[in-house]
């Protein structure tokens, strides 16, 4: 129970095990159990000074291996095939009985232990045990670690001060790589769009009463944990869009596996990302890193009129404990399908913040994401923002 414990508070609650290779390690170790359960069944018999009249272990052993056969042969996809199983597995029953009259054959008697554990004494302890081993497990798991590189800022190139010339925001250029920079260099127009996403919001209600009736209202205010997202649309040539995510937290401590999820044109086949990190300040340095994960997939689902699929990008992160002044980003890229350069496009941010490690099962928050665990209804910690193409602008 203690290693079942092990096993879903981690990773390895995840793992796709091969099913014949678990199945043929557990047989094996079951039989080696009964071999060596029936040697020392022997030895019992030799120092009773009695002869061993049958060895019911290795019949035990024999019909394990018969019902693992059965198991599979070709018979073990017909609805008869239960009809050996349980016939294996009642000689093996009778088998095992035969045992304990065999030990009382040889004078061998079970004597009471001299001290005692009561019921509640073992009870408190398994689950104390049990609660540290889901603790440490939890903690383990759910903190995602980084290899981090020390960050230097970049210089300002003549392609960067062209893109600063457009309003790309500065705090967020400095991340790019040179080669991220050269990719824009044709750029036709960028957009920004700024949110501040709560995590802890403040609920604020105000109620305007006049003759008639009562006019509720209901707005929110930050609280101490909380993150300003900056949504970068960087047009291009022939209706290629580059739209970067750029986020950095304002209090809070997402060290425990956040996730995220960015959404927007999910059928664009080209999409892909081009590039990603995590930033944060560690006693006075500074230092940049890669995702622990992040991918850019198609995600099938089950709608009404059959199976569909969205191209998506989601990910997890966390950041080392006693860092400060985090934050992060994801450049992607996809072409908006129209014959014209008058279109419009869209992208969605979502963050999930996790303020502890504790989940039993272990689950990836990207997944609870994608599957639907967590609502975006009140967008506090989603961000929405559209894109209209110069173009577009001009026209109207």
């Amino acid at each position: 129970q203690l290693a079942e414990l092990v096993r879903i508070s981690t990773p390895l609650h995840l793992a796709d095990y091969p099913v014949l290779t678990t199945g043929t390690t557990m047989h094996v170790f079951q039989i080696a159990m009964f071999l060596l359960f029936q040697a020392a069944l022997n030895k019992t018999y030799k120092k009773a000074g009695k002869a061993v009249q049958e060895k019911p272990l290795i019949w035990v052993s024999v019909w394990t291996l018969a019902a693992y056969l059965i198991a599979l042969s070709p018979f073990s996809s017909s609805w008869l095939v239960f009809i050996p199983m349980i016939i294996c597995y009642y000689i093996i029953v009778r088998a095992l009985f035969r045992v304990g009259d065999q030990l009382d054959d040889t004078g061998y008697v079970l004597t009471n232990a001299p001290v005692k554990i009561s019921n509640g004494t073992f009870g408190w302890g398994f689950s104390l045990i049990a609660l540290a081993i889901v603790i440490a497990c939890s903690l383990y798991s759910n903190h995602l670690q980084l290899e981090a590189r020390a960050y230097n800022p970049p210089k300002i190139t003549e392609a960067r001060q062209r893109l600063l010339d457009l309003d790309f925001p500065p705090e967020a250029l400095q991340f790019l790589s040179d080669d991220d920079v050269e990719l824009l260099n044709q750029a036709k127009d960028v957009e920004v769009f700024n949110k501040l996403l709560m995590f802890d919001p403040k609920k604020i209600e105000r109620r305007e009463s006049t003759e008639r009736q009562i006019q509720i209202t209901r707005s929110y205010e930050p609280g101490k944990k909380n993150m300003e997202v900056t949504t970068i649309f960087v047009e291009m040539p022939e209706n290629l869009l580059y739209v970067m995510q750029y986020f950095s937290w304002q209090g809070g401590r997402p060290i425990w596996q956040d996730g995220l999820l960015i959404e927007g044109e999910n059928k664009a086949e080209d999409k892909k990302i081009i590039s990603s990190g995590l930033f944060y300040e560690w006693k006075g340095s500074q230092f940049i890193a890669d995702f622990p994960r992040l991918v850019c997939d198609r995600f099938t689902y089950n709608t009404m009129f059959g199976e569909d699929y969205s191209i998506m990008i989601a990910g997890a992160l966390s950041y080392p404990f006693g860092s400060e002044r985090q934050g992060g980003y994801v450049l992607y890229r996809y072409t908006v399908k129209t014959d014209s350069d008058i279109f419009a496009s869209h992208a969605y941010f979502s963050y999930v913040h996790l303020s502890n490690p504790l989940r039993i099962p272990y689950a990836r928050t990207e997944d609870l994401i994608l599957s639907g665990a967590y609502s975006f209804i009140d967008e506090l910690q989603q961000h929405y923002t559209s894109y209209e193409s110069l173009a577009y602008r001009k026209k109207n």
